[in-house]
């Protein structure tokens, strides 16, 4: 029995090395820019691979001793997430009046490591942050900067919120100096991400260059390009049709051929078919739970973790069930189940914030 390598809508961490494809050239010069400066922003469109970069590619350029990565995500609020992150890495207990900037250094004699201060999607601090949460932080980074330590900031920010940066760079002047972007995928380095990952799942791929040029003809956006999340959700649903045309929950052999792909035929067809049968099961467990009315309650669910530009949201269990519409109420254990659903469908990761749970 072989296991599905694909990592669907996860992005990859320095664990996945071996099935990690296509980036050679960006891991390189991001590996560059982050010796070359304290601060490198790294932008590009969504669905580039900008975290799986940095996760994947940047960390095993490193031994463990060559850097403490600290990987910080806004939560409710990037300045109290800051600060709970350099927390989490001592047993140091600060007063709680104590400037970042002192926080570091202390850090980085506690464990001889170069700090390396990780800001993924950083564009939240822009779509959710107030004037005064975003003043808080810029001036933080400037303090740091200033202070000549031992610490690299790298701030990760989809491309079309470089704009909110003006003010940060009045603040700190160096801001666009050594920055890097991350562009869509050609189909070459497409390919390889492709048949990296079948040889390293050890799928068997039946007349490569045409199963692969029907793949990617089937992902592609005319204006856009390819999307390497939609590639690993498409490569997922090729693998999961494949067993339903074997008829076994347990391969001993997967192959890819041009029939399974036209059989799967365009991405948003895809996405769609995911979507409906993931929430249909979904619904069964509300149902057998006794939720009444549960039919379309996992999408309400999810309509409360989505901006109106169809961004991402951070929400505690408490602000979800307070935005479902009233007719369309749910238990805290019954949001429970479904968001522990859809954390096990890989539709969101929760983390820890002051015991509340946020996804």
């Amino acid at each position: 029995m072989i296991a599905n390598p694909f990592k669907f809508l996860e992005s990859y961490d320095k664990e996945d090395k071996d099935r990690f494809f296509g980036r050679t050239r960006e891991t390189a010069q991001l590996f560059n820019a982050v010796h070359a400066s304290s601060l490198v922003l790294l932008y590009g469109a969504s669905g580039t691979g900008k975290t799986s970069i940095v996760n994947c590619g940047l960390a095993n350029r490193f031994e463990i001793t060559d850097w403490l990565p600290i990987f910080i995500r806004r939560g409710n609020d990037l300045n109290g997430s800051f600060l709970r992150e350099l927390d989490r890495q001592t047993a140091t207990r600060w007063e709680k009046d104590t400037p970042i900037r002192h926080r570091v250094k202390d850090l980085y004699f506690e464990t001889y490591r170069p700090i390396y201060l990780i800001f993924d999607q950083f564009e939240e601090l822009y779509i959710m942050g107030s004037k005064a949460e975003q003043d808080k932080f810029h001036h933080s980074i400037s303090a740091l900067l200033q202070a000549g330590l031992q610490c690299k900031i790298l701030l990760i920010i989809r491309e079309e919120y470089i704009a909110y940066l003006s003010e940060f760079e009045k603040i700190v002047p160096p801001l666009f100096d050594n920055r890097l972007r991350i562009e869509k995928m050609n189909d070459r380095n497409l390919s390889l991400v492709v048949a990296g990952t079948c040889k390293y799942g050890g799928i068997r791929l039946e007349n490569p260059r045409k199963t692969v040029g029907m793949l990617l003809d089937n992902l592609r956006n005319p204006r856009e390009g390819i999307d390497l999340t939609n590639l690993q959700v498409y490569l997922d649903r090729l693998w999961r049709r494949d067993l339903e045309r074997q008829g076994t929950e347990n391969p001993v052999q997967v192959t890819f051929d041009p029939a399974l792909v036209t059989a799967v035929g365009a991405m948003q067809n895809v996405l769609s078919e995911f979507l409906d049968e993931q929430m249909a099961e979904i619904e069964q467990g509300l149902q057998a739970r006794g939720v009444k009315n549960a039919a379309g309650m996992p999408l309400e669910v999810l309509f409360t973790l989505v901006t109106e530009d169809g961004t991402k949201r951070n929400r505690a269990p408490a602000e979800i069930l307070e935005d479902l519409p009233r007719n369309r109420q749910l238990s805290t254990q019954d949001l429970e189940f479904c968001l522990s659903e859809f954390e096990r469908i890989k539709l969101l990761r929760r983390f820890a914030e002051e015991g509340n749970g946020r996804v």
